[in-house]
């Protein structure tokens, strides 16, 4: 009896579990059907919030790496409660060993892209509205009796290279600002501080418009300065007398960055294929050639990654080519002029003005590079650091905030 009961059951539990099968499956083609008809509404959604969620990641890890990231501030630090929440981690403590060692070991919330995730956006054309009048002369129509006169050397990369045909390049609006001054601008887009990887160091052999580079051809140690030759740098370069120059102003990093260049040789200080080292023998060229010329420094800056498609990767906090955020590269920076004892602007923990992550649009015109108003506001600043590393008094470091921002020259 117990056996035919048994039997019983297990027919009505196979003939049940049947049953369900065919309704699962008929849901299940069911739901196929929709998911098909809907398949290219959620592709869509999903692909537009991408950006939304990439750019609230970055916030997030903002905010979440506030206590521990390293950096160092200049001392003229504006106390603004936008400065104090993007300053990630900038200390006055000792220098090289922190911030090296926080630029060598990314965080948990780095997120590492190959080398084809982070496109490098071409430089649009842009309509200026405020162009500077009139263009101080080069240093090289300083006359020799003329002491009064300031003349700076500016040298970077495309962000002094930038709208320099349009007089409105931030070289031009800088010194649109400043009295008696003339200018040269060495800067090259899309130039490193640090040599080519493999590349020869020796000067002689050189043939790269990297900082080095310039260097070396300023100090006559290159034979060949051709490869110069088609950039508007290069001609400027050649009418230049180092020893007539009063400041260099120098801007590097963000293609150290892009091209994977190193932070810095531990074993070598004065490797010119690293970031920190190419700053290092550069700026100890420039001081042998230009005696009694001063030095600022300025960081690489503030910049959102987007890759082929368009769509956000992370900000210059968070995305790592496998050597190093470019805030890393920025600590590397801000700790050799701390070392050297040379003045320093920040320009990627909006200490003096607010390029963030909320108003990148508004300051830069395609993640990376600074549109007119950008420059006019890091033309500012960078008008007051040149006064003050050159020794005029009671000089105060505004901070600058875009919505609220004129230019007046």
């Amino acid at each position: 009896m117990k056996r035919r009961m048994a039997i019983l059951l297990a027919a009505v539990t196979f003939l049940s579990a049947t049953a369900c099968a065919d309704r699962l499956s008929g849901l299940r083609s069911s739901k196929d059907t929709e998911n098909t008809a809907t398949e290219q509404e959620t592709s869509e959604e999903n692909t537009s919030e991408q950006a939304e969620n990439s750019a609230n990641e970055a916030s997030q890890t903002e905010k979440g790496t506030d206590a521990d990231a390293t950096g160092a501030q200049a001392e003229d630090t504006a106390a603004t409660p936008d400065a104090q929440n993007n300053a990630q981690g900038a200390s006055d403590t000792e220098t090289q060993n922190i911030g090296d060692t926080a630029a060598n070991d990314a965080s948990s919330a780095t997120t590492e892209a190959t080398a084809p995730d982070i496109v490098e956006p071409e430089i649009k054309t842009e309509e200026v509205v405020q162009p500077v009048e009139e263009v101080a002369p080069p240093v090289a129509e300083a006359p020799e009796e003329d002491d009064k006169v300031l003349d700076i050397v500016f040298m970077g990369d495309s962000q002094f290279d930038n709208a320099r045909e349009s007089a409105s390049s931030i070289p031009a609006y800088t010194c649109s600002l400043l009295d008696n001054v003339r200018f040269s601008n060495l800067a090259i887009g899309g130039t490193a501080a640090s040599l080519e990887r493999g590349a020869d160091p020796n000067a002689d052999k050189i043939s790269d418009t990297c900082f080095i580079g310039l260097c070396y051809a300023l100090a006559g140690k290159v034979s060949d300065t051709s490869f110069l030759d088609k950039y508007p740098a290069g001609e400027e370069l050649k009418a230049i007398d180092p020893a007539k120059v009063d400041l260099y102003v120098i801007e590097y990093g963000a293609n150290d960055y892009i091209n994977g260049k190193d932070l810095w040789n531990p074993d070598d200080v004065y490797d010119v294929h690293s970031y920190r080292g190419a700053l290092t023998v550069g700026i100890d060229t420039l001081k042998s050639i230009s005696p009694k010329a001063k030095f600022l420094i300025c960081s690489p800056s503030y910049c959102m990654w987007y890759n082929a498609d368009g769509y956000v990767i992370g900000d210059s906090y968070m995305v790592s080519k496998g050597i190093g955020t470019l805030s890393e590269y920025a600590d590397i920076c801000s700790n050799y002029a701390g070392d050297e004892n040379i003045e320093y602007m920040d320009t990627m923990y909006a200490t003096y003005f607010d390029l963030k992550i909320t108003t990148v649009d508004d300051y830069l015109s395609d993640g990376l590079h600074y549109n007119e108003k950008g420059r006019q506001i890091y033309a500012t600043i960078l008008s007051r650091f040149i006064k003050k590393t050159m020794g005029e008094k009671d000089i105060e470091i505004p901070y600058l905030e875009i919505n609220d921002f004129e230019f007046s020259n």
